[in-house]
């Protein structure tokens, strides 16, 4: 009997241990039943069927109004998961991307992680709150030059998962890395990259088969890929966000008469 693939990526990421320097975060393999993985990357998507990031609003760019705006050019493409969904049932390749859709955007996941960094969320904001929340679900492809230099993340995320799709681990060392600030004081609403130089590398997640990583953000959580120079070079990941769209003390008259 196969395992529930919902069930098991619940079961894996509750439990995983939490790490709480240089900012809350987890990193855990497997993440997915490994026949589900298998199939998910068999149903991989081509390239032509992604969008580069510049014709994207992303989330590493703000304008003066806080609105997104289109990145530069960087060798990364992007697709939503309702568009894998509708290539994966035009080309009759099974129903792996429709799986996830069908709970990973959904409520009970994301209480789940905001449940986990709890603790985290209570000190960002100090103290309990409600929060209104949106996901976004994306698939996104980097090649050869792709970085991205040490941020936090613009200031309306609050979570972030990566779960990696690579074939097997000769990418192991180009996975998302973790940084401390040589300047103890430096802090970053997320607006702003910073150069690599300003930091200390503490934490590497192995880009690995079936591998998640997942962090909170705070103007500490500083983080980044260093440029990928090995040649043809195709790196995997399947991005899962939580962005807050307001926030009510709990206990407050609005918190009441929307609880």
């Amino acid at each position: 009997m196969s395992f529930d693939v919902e069930e098991y990526v619940c079961y894996q990421v509750a439990n995983a241990p939490l790490a709480t320097y240089p900012f809350p975060h987890f990193y855990v393999r497997p993440v997915f039943p490994q026949d589900f993985y298998l199939r998910l990357l068999a149903n991989l998507p081509d390239t032509e069927a992604l969008t580069p990031i510049n014709e994207f609003g992303t989330v590493g760019a703000v304008d003066e109004a806080g609105n997104r705006v289109k990145s530069r050019f960087e060798p990364r493409y992007i697709a939503d998961l309702e568009a894998l969904e509708v290539e994966e049932e035009a080309e009759r390749r099974g129903d792996s991307w429709r799986n996830l859709r069908s709970w990973l955007p959904r409520k009970r996941f994301r209480d789940l992680i905001v449940n986990k960094f709890g603790g985290g969320i209570r000190e960002r904001f100090a103290g309990d709150v409600n929060l209104a929340t949106d996901v976004e679900v994306r698939f996104v492809r980097d090649f050869t030059a792709y970085s991205i230099e040490p941020h936090t993340d613009v200031p309306e995320k609050l979570v972030s998962l990566l779960f990696y799709l690579p074939l097997d681990e000769s990418l192991h060392h180009l996975g998302t890395s973790l940084y401390v600030p040589r300047d103890p004081g430096l802090r970053c609403d997320g607006t702003a990259r910073h150069e690599f130089a300003q930091f200390k590398k503490v934490f590497t997640a192995g880009f690995v088969p079936n591998a998640v990583l997942g962090f909170l953000k705070t103007d500490r959580a500083f983080h980044g890929v260093e440029q990928i120079r090995d040649e043809k070079i195709e790196r995997n990941v399947l991005l899962y966000n939580i962005f807050v769209r307001s926030v009510t003390p709990t206990g407050s008259a609005q918190a009441k008469a929307t609880a």
